[in-house]
């Protein structure tokens, strides 16, 4: 009964140091999430250690989205320029702090819904997140 209470209670506490740690430099979105990954491994706190996961393969999901969508803005821009006509959004610039503050305000809301479901003892499915490393998690490599 106390581990899983304690395990609820890091859960919990996982999405907020994420956070924290973002608000101090943002590339540590990327890191802490491996590195609490490991460390829940190594104390045996399961539900952390998924949350953990989850939102380590949110964070590379999201990346990979804005990586696509700015490719895809830097094509329509130079159609645009090439056609010496303008689109709205895109020529503006605007369709890039549109598409960033959409993917930020996102991954935010998912770390409040990892915060509120790590107290319900569930853990969220974000639905824009690729499961990469999700269903990677538990296989082993075949030895030759």
């Amino acid at each position: 009964m106390e581990s899983t209470k304690r395990d609820k209670y890091i859960s919990a506490a996982t999405p907020v140091l994420i956070f924290a740690s973002g608000a101090i430099a943002p590339w540590a979105m990327l890191i802490i999430p491996i590195a609490l990954y490991f460390i829940y491994r190594k104390i045996a706190a399961s539900q952390a250690q998924l949350t953990a996961l989850k939102i380590f393969d949110l964070s590379i999901s999201l990346l990979a989205l804005a990586f696509a969508l700015g490719l895809l803005n830097s094509a329509l821009l130079i159609v645009a320029h090439d056609g010496e006509f303008t689109i709205p959004l895109v020529s503006s610039g605007l369709s890039k702090y549109i598409t960033a503050i959409s993917l930020l305000g996102y991954y935010l809301v998912y770390l409040i819904i990892f915060t509120i479901s790590s107290f319900r003892q569930t853990v969220a499915s974000p639905f824009l997140s690729f499961k990469i490393f999700e269903s990677l998690r538990g296989k082993r490599a075949i030895a030759l």
